[in-house]
C-alpha cells in the first residue's frame, strides 16, 4: 500500500487544532472569570440594599416612637478590640463608632433576611442609612466597604 495515498490527519494539522482549542479555552476562562466576579459584586451589593431597606424601616419606627431600643444589632462602640473594626477605622470606612451597629446572623434572621449570610459582618448607621460590609468588596482593583461607594459602581 502506498503511504501517500493514505488519508488522515497530519501532525501539523493536529498541532494547529490543539493550539486553536487552547486559545478558545483561554478566552472562555478569562471571560467566564470576569462574569463570575461581576455576579459576586452584584450579589453583595443587592444584599446591602436589602439590609438598607429593612433597617430604614426599623429606623423610621424607632424615630417615630422615640425608642432606640428598637434598633437591632450591637453598638460598635461597645465592641472592644475587634481587629475588623480597627481595620475599617484605618481605611476611613467608618468614623463615629457610636453611630454604627454590628448586625449578627440572628439580627438578619429576625428581620426576614435569613438568606443573607454574615461572612465577616455588616454594619449599619441608622442616622445616615449607610451599610458597611466589613470584609469589603473587591472591584476594579480597589476595595469598597460602603454601600454608597458601590451603588452606582461599574465593574470593568
Amino acid at each position: 500500500m502506498n503511504i501517500k495515498s493514505q488519508k488522515g490527519i497530519t501532525l501539523v494539522m493536529l498541532v494547529i487544532t490543539i493550539i486553536v482549542l487552547i486559545i478558545i479555552a483561554g478566552i472562555t476562562v478569562s471571560v467566564g472569570g470576569n462574569i463570575i466576579e461581576k455576579a459576586k459584586f452584584q450579589n453583595l451589593n443587592t444584599n446591602m440594599l436589602l439590609i438598607q431597606a429593612k433597617t430604614k424601616s426599623i429606623s423610621e419606627d424607632s424615630k417615630f416612637s422615640k425608642d432606640t431600643s428598637k434598633l437591632i444589632g450591637q453598638k460598635v462602640s461597645e465592641i472592644s478590640g475587634d481587629p475588623k473594626i480597627e481595620k475599617l477605622r484605618s481605611k476611613n470606612a467608618i468614623e463615629d463608632l457610636d453611630q454604627y451597629y454590628m448586625l449578627s446572623q440572628e439580627d438578619l434572621n429576625s428581620i426576614g433576611l435569613e438568606k443573607i449570610t454574615i461572612d465577616d459582618g455588616y454594619l449599619v448607621n441608622y442616622d445616615t442609612e449607610e451599610i458597611v460590609y466589613v470584609k469589603g468588596i473587591k472591584a476594579n482593583k480597589n476595595t469598597y466597604y460602603r454601600l454608597s461607594e458601590t451603588k452606582d459602581l461599574e465593574i470593568k
